[in-house]
């Protein structure tokens, strides 16, 4: 009996902390105006969705463990804290409570539906619409799923079309812009269909009307896709969004891992730069983009990551300037498929 009131008790305790931590944020970040509704879930709800929290029903967990559950009567991807969290207990609420308040104020098809949380644990635990077919990561390069058919190239450049509406949407479409600052290929996930959707916007900043950027003090994100310039100055703006994007074109383009270092001991960004550089980049260009893309539309593709990830912010296009780039894109391909027209596997050194 005494086991049981404490266990209530500290609920209660987790439920009155987490909420007001969640209330402050959403009162700072939008005054609690204009927001999504979301459910809130009781603790019992997320241990009966995930069967006690059945290892079996584990989608992944590294940082994060998500598991798949059912919530009234649909199918869901439950996301509680991992076994190897780099942060401490404050910091993941944060994050976990800073990816609630972010989600409320956004509702795009590209972007992954959020249906509610549970305040009653230590750690706040966040359940999404589900995803059947993974993260575009996982297509890439075969991480947690047997990988039957790599993505198309004309998929590639559908996917990231998609990915920049969300990413146009989250920076263009309110009167305070949000960047993302966590944009990479694991934080793009596909549907049924194949249809891209944007998630994970723990480390998300909305940048306040009238300002040009927001001065962080320390550098999120993830290896491999963090813009360098955000690195020195700490300063937050749309065009980190832009640069990491941009490396997930470079990845979309090579198959590579932008994490994994290369030869050279350089990163995806500084080998691709480089192969431009020596005009050899066919060398590190995926065989399924060169079999099945043309001169024209790699070539675009091509020119538009290095737009992407230029060194200095103000160089980079921004992403409704790449969604224009990416839309025309598509439409070069289809036009040269409809015509008939060959692959660029042979032909492509004759322009890059």
């Amino acid at each position: 009996m005494e086991k049981a009131r404490q266990v209530f008790k500290a609920k209660e305790e987790y439920f009155i902390r987490n909420g007001a931590i969640l209330l402050e944020k959403q009162i700072s970040c939008n005054q609690g105006r204009d927001i999504e509704p979301i459910r809130v879930f009781s603790a019992k709800d997320i241990q009966q969705a995930t069967n006690n929290y059945d290892p079996n029903l584990i989608l992944g967990s590294e940082i994060v463990t998500i598991y798949k559950g059912i919530l009234d009567d649909r199918q869901v991807a439950i996301k509680v804290n991992g076994p190897l969290s780099l942060w401490s207990i404050e910091k993941t609420i944060d994050v976990f409570l800073n990816e609630v308040t972010i989600k409320q104020l956004i509702s795009h098809k590209n972007v992954v539906r959020l249906y509610g949380c549970c305040l009653e644990t230590e750690i706040p635990i966040l359940v999404f619409e589900f995803f059947p077919k993974s993260t575009v990561f996982s297509h890439l390069h075969g991480q947690g799923i047997e990988v039957t058919c790599p993505i198309s190239w004309l998929d590639r450049v559908r996917i990231a079309t998609e990915t920049s509406y969300a990413l146009c949407f989250v920076h263009c479409g309110r009167s305070r812009p949000i960047v993302h600052l966590d944009v990479k290929s694991s934080s793009i996930l596909l549907d049924e269909s194949f249809t891209a959707k944007l998630s994970n916007f723990g480390f998300a900043v909305s940048i306040a009307p009238g300002e040009d950027y927001f001065q962080g003090n320390s550098v999120v994100g993830t290896f491999g896709y963090v813009d360098p310039e955000y690195q020195e100055t700490l300063r937050v703006t749309e065009k980190c969004d832009v640069y990491s994007f941009g490396v997930i074109l470079v990845e979309f383009l090579t198959g590579r891992n932008p994490s994994v270092i290369f030869r050279r001991c350089t990163n995806l960004v500084d080998d691709f730069v480089l192969s431009m550089e020596k005009n050899c980049v066919l060398q590190i260009v995926d065989n399924i983009v060169l079999s099945q893309g043309s001169n024209e539309d790699i070539q675009a593709f091509t020119e538009l990551a290095m737009r992407c990830i230029k060194k200095k912010g103000d160089e980079r296009p921004t992403m409704r300037e790449v969604t224009i780039e990416l839309r025309r894109i598509q439409h070069l391909i289809r036009s040269i498929q409809n015509n008939g027209s060959g692959s660029a596997q042979t032909r492509l050194a004759q322009v890059i």
